[in-house]
């Protein structure tokens, strides 16, 4: 079956790059915001330049609650959508993984808490985006089963408008295996 769309999970999305021959148009933004999204659906109203399809490459690290539904809006309904998705998981390596996170991973679970405590006072957001971009990172490497629940978990919910960042960053901390 061919869809309407693909849906890629990668470490770093903004470092993926689509291996194909059709013209595409590429979007590329480490946070992808409202205003990006109508961008988007501008271009997306647009008849294509050649053939009667247009093909549209949306890459992000973060997407904020507006600019989720605003996408929704322009692929219908989630329902619809996800029956018109298909969804492949790119293959990368532990080197694509942000220093940050890397850090978060290797550290002590006393560490851990520590630089969540250390993000909290000061709420860097370079940061946040590093550990919600490192969860999903993890899915794709494998993890003992006990530890993917929590991925999981904090992989939904990291950084989305109510969710406590805190408690899900030491939910994760206390989850995830010690390295050393």
């Amino acid at each position: 079956m061919q869809h309407h769309a693909t849906l890629v999970h990668f470490a770093k999305p903004l470092h993926y790059v689509p291996t194909t021959t059709i013209d595409f148009a590429a979007f590329v933004h480490v946070r992808l915001g409202i205003n990006e999204v109508r961008d988007i659906t501008t271009a997306a109203q647009l008849r294509p330049v050649a053939g009667d399809q247009q093909l549209f490459i949306i890459q992000t690290t973060f997407i904020t609650h507006e600019a989720q539904n605003a996408l929704l809006k322009l692929f219908e309904e989630l329902p619809t959508l996800m029956s018109r998705i298909g969804v492949v998981i790119a293959t990368g390596d532990e080197t694509d993984i942000d220093p940050a996170f890397a850090a978060f991973v290797e550290a002590s679970y006393a560490d851990r808490l520590k630089q969540i405590e250390a993000w909290h006072k000061g709420k860097d957001a370079d940061w946040l985006q590093a550990m919600a971009a490192g969860v999903h990172s993890l899915r794709l490497f494998g993890l003992p089963v006990p530890c993917l629940a929590a991925v999981q978990l904090v992989g939904g919910k990291l950084a989305t408008r109510g969710a406590s960042n805190k408690m899900l960053l030491e939910h994760l901390a206390l989850a995830l295996p010690l390295r050393k």
